[in-house]
């Protein structure tokens, strides 16, 4: 496998050349949504879940589902922000999608973006058969549980055992999905898949908690800023458990996403 960096080097074009600028809005919005950079860290996760699995896999095939995954996740941000859900008008430093298209334009392109996924995914499985078929279904599972996540969510959190069931579902699906995309099309073993899920669960709650630690909503106001840190050293050294046998690429990552101030 190439190292991380080119790998992501490499994501970044193929991703470009994957949105098309045929001039329509749909795809303006769709560019101006996924191409703005991002923290990136689901692509980054299919490809440390087949490094974790050996990385015994075509970068054609990582680069597949990391554009894949990525675009389910764009598609979701656009519709986060939009009125009738969080009602958010800044995204990664820049006017959100309803914001600068307006809100019908930013549903429909929204719902482009997770099309555009599907549908390239779905030719990619026709190309490279049905292991990369398996893969990518983790993406589409992943999917239906972020949708339910933002569901709980949106119906209101009451404790702290709601917060981490939403959490879950709505920001820890697709990174976990991610992983295990990029493993399972790696070859990745039982024993290995079940460490990775571990991994992948743990490095879920460690981003969200880390969001809420950075921006002081979510968890924090519902039980206290101490008890998240503590909840996310917790899930730092369970991901770090979990990937005591895997290239030491995992650790570090878990301990960035644990860190990070922005």
């Amino acid at each position: 496998m190439v190292d991380k960096g080119a790998f992501l080097a490499h994501f970044e074009k193929y991703l470009a050349d994957l949105l098309s600028d045929d001039k329509s809005v749909l795809s303006e919005v769709a560019r101006y949504c996924a191409l703005d950079g991002g923290k990136r860290v689901r692509p980054v996760c299919v490809y440390l879940g087949a490094l974790a699995a050996g990385g015994n896999c075509g970068e054609k095939e990582l680069l597949a589902l990391a554009a894949g995954v990525e675009l389910v996740h764009c598609y979701s941000l656009v519709h986060d922000d939009l009125p009738c859900m969080d009602d958010g008008a800044i995204r990664r430093g820049k006017p959100s999608a309803h914001i600068a298209f307006g809100e019908t334009n930013a549903v429909l392109g929204g719902d482009a973006l997770l099309s555009y996924a599907f549908d390239h995914l779905a030719k990619k499985s026709a190309e490279f058969g049905a292991g990369f078929a398996l893969a990518a279904a983790q993406i589409s599972s992943a999917a239906v549980d972020m949708a339910h996540g933002q569901a709980l969510e949106l119906a209101g959190i009451k404790d702290a055992r709601e917060y981490l069931d939403m959490c879950a579902k709505k920001t820890g699906a697709l990174i976990l999905g991610a992983l295990r995309a990029g493993a399972i099309a790696a070859g990745a073993e039982k024993n290995a898949l079940e460490n990775i899920d571990e991994y992948g669960k743990a490095v879920g709650l460690c981003f969200q908690l880390s969001d809420d630690l950075i921006d002081g909503d979510g968890a924090v106001p519902l039980i206290g800023e101490e008890t998240v840190r503590a909840k996310l050293e917790n899930q730092r050294l369970r991901a770090e458990f979990a990937a005591r046998d895997f290239d030491p690429s995992l650790t570090a990552f878990v301990n960035t996403i644990a860190n990070r101030t922005m």
